[in-house]
């Protein structure tokens, strides 16, 4: 499992929060303490991931079943690779 700390996270619905991020075999989970939030992704609902820079991050685009979902953090080729190593 790799974990990925202070993640900018942007939901379908244009919700900002800053989470930490899990990657498992089956799924994505993104918690917000300071929120109170909890939320999981599944890998099935993955259809496509891109990565560009913002700034001195990475913003990681990952268009799901559901909507868009974006990440900005340091080092999003890991969140990538993470992701696909699950995947495959």
């Amino acid at each position: 499992m790799s974990r990925f700390q202070r993640v900018k996270e942007t939901d379908a619905s244009g919700n900002t929060r800053l989470v930490s991020l899990e990657v498992a075999e089956d799924a994505v989970y993104s918690t917000s303490k300071a929120e109170m939030w909890e939320g999981r992704l599944p890998l099935a609902a993955l259809i496509d991931l891109q990565i560009s820079r913002d700034g001195s991050s990475d913003r990681v685009m990952a268009e799901t079943k559901h909507g868009r979902i974006q990440w900005v953090l340091k080092n999003g080729q890991s969140l990538i690779d993470a992701i696909e190593d699950c995947q495959s």
